[in-house]
């Protein structure tokens, strides 16, 4: 009944995610993953209720299935975390997968017969082949979830060199994904395939029901790229005790250069505010200005000594203490001057003015 209600549960997501309005490339990717999982809990099922002999060839492309998790696992986290657009070269992740299917070519094209015959001794004739998908299902598994883990971990490290409000970016449950697939290799290795299996029916449970009550794994919005796309691969990862035109030896850019891009930077946030937008990207903030994200990255680290997180949040620091300075002020909260000024939640507020100033709002309002 578990593998029955993991089946169904695993098509109606994937009905759900095919039907939205809007998808994304990652709703593609999920749907597809799902779609796979669902196709293997069912070859799976019909396995143990000796269905094999009335399809014997599906029910062995179930043993091969599991070789796309990982590839789906790695693409579905890397969609959510980048603004990279989809390429033909992801499927190169699925080339084990195929070579698998190749690899029994010889039992797919036998007869019907000789198929059921092989069911029925256990893979006779094929043992070689069997002990190398065993091995390439261990490999795969351990290779892609750590990708997944390092994908993840980079973007989360970086959000601050991209986004100026990042309390709102919640991918905790990206980690839960990564750490379920984890443990679903650690019980291939060490466990029967009927645990393994039922560990993948609860699993698509647990997918469900987090789907449903947190939205974001159905209603997560596409991070919003707009300009030229800037990469994880582009953003720097050097420690920040690295001297800037070390740092920054291979950009291209020249001083006069830097200085302009500086000075005009400096007068957009004083003239325009677009640090009032609390959804403001490095992206935005490089279109307004007509250069390369990565440039006005190099320029805000460089000649601010902050990233972009820091340096946004600083000027909505500096608008609000100018609001609060005016006596108009006087009948609105600190909390909603503050939201006008940029900041998306409380948290994040007391925590920058404090930051700034050295103070809480509160204990500045007293003096």
């Amino acid at each position: 009944m578990l593998y029955l209600f993991g089946v169904f549960l695993a098509f109606f997501l994937v009905f759900l995610l095919v039907t939205k309005r809007r998808k994304s490339t990652a709703d593609f990717i999920l749907s597809a993953w799902l779609l796979a999982i669902g196709l293997n809990l069912t070859a799976h099922y019909l396995l143990l209720m000796k269905q094999y002999t009335e399809y014997p060839s599906f029910v062995f492309l179930g043993f091969i299935l599991p070789l796309v998790y990982g590839p789906f696992l790695y693409l579905y986290i890397r969609k959510q975390t980048s603004g990279e657009p989809f390429s033909l070269k992801y499927l190169l992740h699925f080339i084990p997968f195929l070579a698998g299917n190749l690899m029994f070519l010889p039992f797919y094209t036998a007869p019907f017969d000789e198929r059921v015959e092989i069911f029925e001794h256990q893979g006779s004739g094929f043992e070689t082949e069997m002990l190398l998908r065993v091995y390439s299902i261990y490999i795969s598994g351990i290779v892609y979830v750590i990708l997944s883990f390092l994908t993840l971990y980079r973007f989360r490290k970086n959000m601050v060199q991209q986004f100026s409000n990042t309390e709102k970016i919640n991918f905790n449950w990206l980690l839960y994904l990564i750490i379920w697939i984890a443990i679903i290799w650690g019980l291939v290795l060490f466990v029967s395939t009927n645990i393994i299996y039922g560990a993948i029916a609860v699993f698509i449970v647990w997918l469900g029901y987090f789907g449903i009550k947190q939205v974001q794994v159905f209603n997560q919005p596409v991070l919003a790229f707009t300009g030229t796309v800037i990469e994880l691969s582009d953003v720097e990862e050097e420690p920040t005790n690295i001297s800037s035109e070390k740092k920054y030896q291979k950009s291209g850019l020249t001083e006069d250069h830097i200085g302009e891009i500086h000075t005009a930077l400096m007068q957009v946030l004083d003239s325009e505010k677009p640090f009032v937008n609390p959804n403001l990207t490095l992206n935005e903030l490089a279109g307004i200005l007509d250069v390369h994200p990565n440039h006005l990255s190099q320029v805000i680290n460089s000649r601010e000594d902050k990233n972009f997180y820091e340096l946004i949040n600083e000027k909505r620091i500096e608008e609000f203490l100018k609001r609060i300075a005016q006596p108009e002020s006087r009948q609105y909260t600190l909390l909603s001057i503050a939201f006008e000024c940029g900041f998306n939640s409380k948290t994040s507020f007391n925590r920058n003015f404090k930051k700034y100033t050295g103070v809480t709002p509160s204990e500045y309002q007293k003096t």
